[in-house]
């Protein structure tokens, strides 16, 4: 952050009110969160201020709101509790945030100094609570160190590999005086994320790929989070290296591309595999820590007659799951751009790519509803529209991430990581507060939605244009398949019943709901939800809906 005048304030401010004139300084627009006793001080000066404050109605949810109000603000996004339960309700959307590289800063409130160690009403040690699942965490001790650690919290979580930061204040010092400087000048010894890429290890990686007979490029959602998707296309082009992704690089290339040959993992393309297991002489990868579920087999086979080349900002993730020849550590943006600078310069041989890539349905599942599930998203991405679109977590996630394709909608938000159900309702409501202009939709599963779906209610508060997309099968379908698959159908546990009316949920709440009985409603009802601008759960009953004829899968929607 760049250096500015020193402002001291008049020795009448209190700690709250420098914090959320800090927070206003930084450019905070919106806060999720949820008030408590030890916050209140902080709720009570963001009464007059410009800062919009939306109340979750649980923590969790605004953890979620704020992760996915930055993944589309691209800035970090902000989440307030109290102490005791509700910072430990936060844990988990922190989580979300850290393994996903979401720019997050979460405050929460604390007992008095005086008080701590104590076991005093509401007190749990939230710095070790955290620490596992923050890139940064403090506790305000003096009160000379508020502002410095607020402003640092949102230089750490949105700078180098991005990520959450927690700090945690005191209720007196939020009420204490604060006749200290407000400082904008950002010092962080031994901080210090590298930007550039190694030249010598740039020119290595060149070469390597220049001179491969069978060069493929594997880029995860770090092309996203660096703003760098520009840079790809152009590296790709002027190379004509075939690519495959992670589940977190939708949207980043389209679909029916030449030289996209698709998703690899435990949920990707045979085809996108297979060339990385066996084919590929040479791999660059980018943006992704290849997480296990990006390896269909065991590690060691991973592209076993290949030589890898990693390119990531965060040097612990290069190396750590697989061997790697030539190491890069820098932002993929200034990487990217000093590589196509050299291929200008030394262009790469313009043949075909070595890859012939074929478009066909991709078949996910023999079970009876596929093909409803496979519709739904269909009939979604054939609304020429800009939609921010976010999922829940288990098997509508997977159709969801091959079957919508319109760029428009891309790139989902979703949880890749952790894997986090409840996680797309309060992503979607924070997205809409990151661009109100844009409407939302959240693709979610029966288990899923019940999860968080308290969050509906603030969609109806704030009258948000969300449609909440729920494929009903009334089982947590993936641990259906996972018990199919791996337990020899011992089936347990995993049926959720027919009790749930998710219609009448919705107009519970105040919005509208709608019903599915027939595959030819599809289009209508998301047309329907779409054009009325109210908050919509539409309730796709899968193993209830009857078919007329399916959808035909179509390239061209991407």
């Amino acid at each position: 952050m760049s250096s500015q005048s020193k402002k001291t304030p008049p020795d009448s401010i209190t700690g709250s009110e420098a914090l959320v004139r800090a927070l206003e300084d930084l450019g905070v627009e919106v806060i999720f969160g949820y008030p408590g006793g030890a916050n209140l001080p902080i709720y009570d000066k963001l009464r007059k201020s410009k800062i919009r404050h939306i109340m979750a109605r649980h923590e969790q949810g605004a953890a979620h709101m704020a992760d996915g109000y930055a993944r589309v603000a691209k800035k970090p996004g902000v989440c307030l509790a109290t102490s005791g339960p509700g910072a430990t309700n936060l844990v988990t959307g922190l989580a979300n945030a850290l393994l996903d590289s979401t720019p997050l800063v979460a405050i929460t409130g604390q007992i008095s100094r005086q008080l701590i160690g104590t076991d005093a009403f509401q007190e749990v040690d939230c710095i070790n609570i955290t620490m596992p699942v923050t890139k940064h965490n403090e506790l305000i001790r003096y009160e000379k160190d508020l502002i410095p650690a607020i402003e640092s919290a949102f230089y750490i979580a949105n700078s180098g590999r991005k990520g959450p930061v927690l700090i945690d204040l005191p209720v007196d010092v939020l009420n204490a005086s604060y006749p200290h400087e407000f400082q904008h000048k950002i010092n962080l010894p031994g901080y210090k994320p590298t930007l550039k890429g190694n030249i010598g290890q740039i020119k290595r990686a060149l070469k390597a790929l220049k001179n491969a007979e069978k060069p493929l490029i594997l880029f995860g959602g770090g092309v996203v989070l660096s703003d760098s998707v520009s840079e790809l296309l152009h590296f790709i082009r002027a190379t004509q290296i075939p690519v495959i992704r992670t589940l977190m690089g939708t949207g980043v290339i389209p679909h029916n591309d030449p030289l996209f040959v698709g998703m690899i993992g435990t949920h990707g393309s045979s085809r996108a595999n297979k060339i990385l297991a066996k084919e590929a002489d040479v791999v660059l990868m980018m943006g992704t820590r290849l997480g296990d579920r990006s390896f269909v087999k065991k590690k060691p086979e991973f592209a076993e007659n290949a030589k890898i080349i990693h390119l990531d900002i965060d040097p612990a993730e290069i190396g750590k799951n697989i061997k790697v020849d030539i190491p890069i550590v820098g932002d993929i943006k200034e990487v990217l751009s000093d590589m196509n600078e050299r291929i200008s310069k030394k262009p790469f041989s313009k043949e075909k790519p070595w890859v012939t890539v074929k478009k066909k349905k991709t078949k996910l599942s023999t079970r009876d509803d596929a093909e409803i599930l496979e519709d739904i998203f269909i009939s979604l991405s054939g609304f020429d529209m800009k939609l921010n679109v976010s999922t829940d977590v288990g098997r509508h996630q997977m159709w969801a991430n091959h079957f919508c394709t319109n760029p428009l909608h891309l790139p989902l938000l979703t949880s890749g990581g952790l894997g986090t159900m409840g996680f797309g309702l309060p992503a979607a409501i924070g997205a809409w507060f990151a661009e109100p202009e844009t409407p939302v939709v959240n693709i979610s599963g029966d288990g899923s939605f019940m999860m968080n779906m308290q969050e509906f209610a603030i969609a109806v508060e704030h009258q948000i244009p969300l449609t909440v997309i729920i494929a009903n099968d009334s089982r947590l379908s993936m641990i259906r398949e996972l018990q199919h698959s791996n337990y020899k159908d011992r089936y347990t546990v995993h049926e959720l019943g027919r009790s749930v009316s998710f219609k009448k949920i919705a107009e519970a709440m105040g919005g509208d709901g709608l019903e599915i009985t027939h595959n030819n409603q599809i289009t209508s009802a998301i047309q329907q939800a779409l054009s009325s601008g109210k908050p919509t759960i539409i309730d796709f009953n899968l193993e209830n809906i009857s078919k007329s004829s399916h959808l035909t899968w179509d390239t061209k929607a991407s």
